[in-house]
């Protein structure tokens, strides 16, 4: 293969991977809304985003469920600054997507400030055609 339509070919084709499909788009945009949410300390639109039997494995390995988000957005602590995703990939399989990426927080936990960067991995299910998180795992990135 000539080295101009080896170049055009590989062009093709990274575009064609890099371009996600609506749901991942979809999925991505959640995360978004979802992280505004917190921040706002929404609790309506973390509730409507959590499956009722999600889970969330913590940067400490310590497993909590919805119902402890909850507490903690009711209660105000943490308290948010800043909670930014970025650096996000999606992948679905059918009814079942993958997100992965980054998770910039900045606030106060019990009177203390905290800024964390951390890589996450959350998954999601279609449920009645909307798409609920149902698992969420979070690492620390060192600074």
């Amino acid at each position: 293969m000539k080295p101009f339509v080896f170049a055009a070919a590989c062009a093709v084709a990274s575009a064609a991977v890099a371009a996600p499909s609506s749901d991942e788009q979809a999925l991505m945009d959640i995360e978004n809304r979802n992280s505004d949410a917190y921040l706002r300390g929404d609790i309506k639109a973390v509730e409507a985003l959590l499956d009722e039997r999600y889970t969330l494995t913590n940067s400490r390995a310590i497993v909590s469920h919805r119902e402890d988000d909850l507490r903690e957005l009711r209660a105000g602590d943490p308290k948010y600054s800043e909670f930014r995703t970025h650096d996000m990939q999606a992948r679905t399989y059918g009814d079942t997507g993958i997100v992965i990426g980054v998770v910039s927080l900045k606030g106060t936990s019990g009177g203390k400030p905290f800024d964390a960067d951390m890589r996450f991995t959350d998954t999601f299910v279609r449920v009645n055609g909307a798409w609920k998180m149902v698992a969420a795992q979070v690492t620390p990135i060192p600074k």
